[in-house]
């Protein structure tokens, strides 16, 4: 399926969507559209249901009810056909384990082996076919990281883990970006290189949906954001949403929301 093919306009729509952890509400009657081709910023104070709503898009959570479609269609039939990519934000590598970058990055090509012939997929990794070799150097090339490609994750920076990071879900060639923080804790030469990563995935066609708390940065790079916490406090244009007025007020929502917890004070100082 190309990236400009079908004919809804909408990359995810969401409609009544309910999610719980052991019966305590997250999300409550999340209504929500990402445009196809934009890049969209979502934002929202710590516990507000962020990363949850991206469980639920990935297919590693069930929602209590609502639905979710990709492109007019079930978002399932888009994960199965490896159309989405999800870059979490503390991913479950163990990064003291003796494997390279190269290997991490085309653990990202998986899915897609999967669609090669039966013998491919039980012969060693240098006789996969070239296309996986390829998304893997052309992702890695992209992230500035071709270079480290035989050494171990594990002696690489914190900004250089990120790069690699997200090589991996590049990796895999998808038609929607899902990435979970992609700036915390990276240098400020990462960061650039990131965003600049992701602008041009966006003018490739691509879908971009960002989880952050750099509201310098999504002022100046998305098309589109979403205010969240645990129900939409708002969507549209950068310079709308990301004002101080809404900013304030979805600070305010979150010590309404959790009085106990110092949510407001993490965010306010996140987004400085």
């Amino acid at each position: 399926m190309s990236l400009s093919s079908g004919t809804s306009t909408a990359a995810v729509e969401i409609e009544g969507l309910y999610a719980a952890y052991q019966r305590q509400p997250v999300l409550e009657n999340i209504n929500l559209v990402f445009p196809a081709g934009q890049w969209t910023a979502i934002v929202g104070p710590n516990g507000a249901g962020k990363s949850t709503l991206f469980h639920v898009l990935t297919g590693s959570m069930k929602p209590l009810r609502g639905r979710v479609r990709a492109f007019g269609e079930p978002i399932a039939d888009h994960r199965r056909a490896g159309h989405i990519a999800y870059m979490a934000q503390r991913e479950a590598i163990e990064w003291d384990f003796p494997v390279s970058v190269w290997e991490t990055v085309m653990g990202g090509r998986f899915g897609h082996m999967r669609q090669d012939a039966w013998w491919r997929r039980c012969i060693p990794a240098r006789w996969y076919h070239p296309r996986h070799g390829d998304a893997v150097r052309d992702a890695l090339e992209a992230v500035d990281m071709l270079a480290y490609a035989n050494r171990p994750i594990g002696a690489l920076s914190g900004g250089q883990k990120k790069r690699v990071l997200l090589a991996r879900a590049l990796a895999q060639q998808a038609r929607i970006l899902l990435l979970d923080e992609p700036l915390a804790g990276v240098d400020p030469p990462s960061e650039k290189l990131i965003l600049d990563v992701l602008r041009g995935q966006r003018q490739a066609g691509r879908t971009v949906i960002m989880v952050t708390h750099d509201m310098p940065s999504a002022r100046r790079y998305v098309d589109h954001v979403v205010l969240i916490n645990r129900v939409i406090r708002g969507e549209g244009r950068p310079d709308d949403m990301l004002s101080d007025a809404k900013l304030a007020a979805l600070a305010v929502s979150a010590m309404a929301s959790s009085p106990s917890d110092d949510v407001a004070g993490s965010f306010s100082t996140a987004t400085g």
